[in-house]
């Protein structure tokens, strides 16, 4: 008996926690990139795949918080967002393009904290 492919739903939880995690790095306050890869190290998705989750729905969602004089500084309510993270898989936006820019030595932190927890006797 084959195992049937696992619903998007199912995996619902996991991406939410993942959006939760990937948010501190759109917030005007200093991330931890160790606390933020633990967070997604739990989620069970790889590293490949967190790269999308940031690229494609999370930053054209959340990337105007870090352009704006009056955004978000501690963190975000992700009840009121999953519908514009889902629908953010589709549209690309410039917004989010230029805060992945802004992001990207905190991302490259939390990236190496993230392969440190993979290797060999760590």
């Amino acid at each position: 008996m084959t195992t049937p492919y696992p619903s998007p739903d199912s995996r619902m939880p996991r991406r939410r926690a993942a959006w939760r995690a990937l948010s501190a790095l759109f917030l005007d306050t200093e991330v931890d990139p160790a606390d933020v890869a633990v967070q997604l190290r739990a989620t069970g998705f790889s590293l490949p795949e967190l790269r999308q989750i940031l690229r494609a729905e999370v930053a054209p969602v959340l990337g105007g918080n870090l352009l704006s004089a009056a955004g978000v500084w501690d963190a975000f309510d992700l009840s009121g967002l999953e519908d514009r993270f889902r629908a953010g898989r589709a549209r690309p936006t410039l917004t989010g393009a230029l805060a992945l820019r802004v992001i990207r030595a905190d991302w490259q932190a939390v990236e190496a904290r993230f392969r440190a927890e993979q290797a060999p006797g760590s």
